[in-house]
């Protein structure tokens, strides 16, 4: 009797994933089960931040802070390596469900928990409003030169707010395979801005590059490739495997109906 045939919904299909290289293998590995291939090209490298007197400070002072956020897994990784832990009274709190996963595996429990994936949605928590974060000393642990958003709004909040830049993200080295990826790729997915305006520098044929199909994280990521010239755009709902798989089925099927 012949096996049933798996739901391959990637069939055939090549995508370049270009998150960090310690974030990509989950990715890669879904793509590999739907049946695609995926084409890893990190268009953003983590390393140390270029100034560690602010990380120096957070761990000097850590038991000051009634309430640590950490922006990304990346950040939980670092600081974790860095300060080994936090202070038994500081409160947690995290962007995404990734890096609440990744705050969990570490041994760390999460006291302020966001309905959503992004710093709005963190921003909208009953426990960070104006009333109950005033005179409180906050420390976000981030990549160098992350938004500035989340810091401004909780100081209008009364907030005393500190950044820990716990790494810094950089462009690639060498973009020498880039342009080969490109030509064999069919799907593009990128996790940040940083990496899509990266993408874009780098690419040789850039009327070539905005004709893929594209997978964004959000409506930031929408409105950048919009500018950038990107026509055929999906959009995920966070920077998840899962939303970036369900994103990624869905411009596999809309591809098949073009041809």
């Amino acid at each position: 009797m012949a096996m049933q045939q798996t739901h391959r919904p990637l069939h055939n299909m090549r995508v370049l994933v270009t998150r960090p290289k310690q974030r990509a293998s989950g990715l890669c590995e879904s793509i590999a089960q739907a049946g695609g291939t995926a084409l890893q090209f990190a268009l953003i490298e983590i390393t140390e931040p270029a100034d560690s007197q602010s990380r120096e400070y957070a761990r000097d002072h850590i038991a000051q802070f009634a309430l640590a956020i950490f922006i990304s897994p990346t950040a939980v990784e670092k600081t974790l390596e860095y300060l080994t832990a936090l202070a038994a009274d500081t409160r947690v709190s995290a962007i995404g469900s990734r890096t609440a996963n990744t705050l969990e595996t570490m041994g760390l429990n999460i006291d302020i928990v966001p309905d959503g994936h992004n710093t709005e949605s963190l921003l909208e928590h009953p426990e960070l409003q104006a009333g109950l974060i005033a005179g409180k000393k906050i420390v976000i642990f981030r990549g160098e030169g992350g938004r500035e958003l989340l810091g401004d709004t909780l100081r209008s909040r009364g907030g005393e707010v500190f950044y820990a830049d716990m790494y810094q993200r950089s462009p690639p080295p060498s973009a020498n395979q880039l342009d080969q990826y490109l030509a064999e790729t069919d799907i593009i997915t990128v996790s940040s801005n940083q990496g899509l305006q990266n993408l874009y520098d780098l690419a040789t044929d850039k009327d070539r590059l905005t004709r893929h199909f594209l997978v964004v994280p959000g409506e930031r990521g929408f409105l950048l490739a919009k500018a950038l010239g990107f026509s055929n755009i999906l959009v995920a709902d966070n920077a998840t495997d899962e939303a970036c798989m369900n994103a990624l089925e869905y411009a596999a099927a809309k591809m098949s109906k073009k041809s």
